[in-house]
């Protein structure tokens, strides 16, 4: 019997623990709802609800687009002025003449402006009709040089002729002959020229004095008429319309 009370006690003693553990008298029992696990929190009133973040979505970002040059109206478009090269100015024309020649003057005259250059005109008057033509070959400037041409001529089968010793513009120049008419001078020229007498010349004698009138730029023409003026002594030297 003894035993039997015992075990009444000790089960009644069970029941009532599962009871207590049951209700949580004990502190560990199960929780029967949200206020109650709330309660048995530690700090509650720190809880807050937080709904979850997403992260936010980035937006496509467009890749810079470059701006266009703004049109340029080229009819407003400023021209730099181009300006034109200085022109040198051109000296005017001018005319010298010289009178009062005689025929081998105004064959040295000529012959010194034609090495002077191209840029003068010559033209020739004559006083009066010429009484003879005379073929030459012009002055070789000293004896020895007339020497050597009168030889070079005579081995081309030419023995009519001698050198002039008068003094003057012909002094040394080379006679071929004294004729009444151009025609015949022109014929004795054209004869001395087949034989290869390249150099001989016609020129008027006994006629009146030549003029030569001698047209070119005023600048170049000054120095050259002082030249020849200097060279062709005795002769005058005049104006003339350009």
């Amino acid at each position: 019997m003894a035993s039997l009370r015992v075990a009444v006690l000790v089960l009644a003693l069970a029941n009532l623990f599962a009871l207590a553990v049951w209700k949580g008298w004990l502190g560990g029992g199960v929780s029967h709802g949200e206020p109650e696990r709330l309660s048995n929190q530690l700090n509650p009133e720190k809880i807050r609800l937080v709904s979850e973040a997403r992260a936010p979505v980035a937006a496509p970002v467009s890749p810079p687009v470059a701006a266009e040059p703004a049109p340029v109206d080229k009819a407003e478009a400023p021209v730099p002025p181009v300006s034109a090269p200085p022109v040198a100015d051109a000296a005017p024309p001018a005319c010298v003449a010289f009178g009062g020649l005689s025929a081998e003057q105004a064959a040295e005259l000529s012959a010194r402006i034609a090495k002077a250059g191209t840029g003068f005109k010559l033209s020739e008057s004559r006083a009066g009709t010429p009484s003879s033509w005379w073929v030459f070959i012009p002055s070789q400037g000293s004896k020895d040089g007339a020497d050597r041409k009168a030889a070079e001529v005579r081995r081309l089968g030419v023995d009519d002729l001698f050198i002039v010793q008068d003094a003057g513009a012909a002094q040394y120049a080379i006679s071929l002959g004294l004729f009444k008419s151009e025609a015949a001078a022109t014929r004795h020229l054209s004869l001395l020229r087949e034989k290869g007498v390249r150099s001989a010349q016609i020129a008027t004698r006994g006629a009146g004095a030549l003029r030569i009138e001698v047209r070119g730029p005023s600048d170049s023409l000054a120095t050259l008429a002082s030249d020849l003026s200097g060279n062709l002594p005795g002769t005058t030297r005049l104006e003339c319309a350009p």
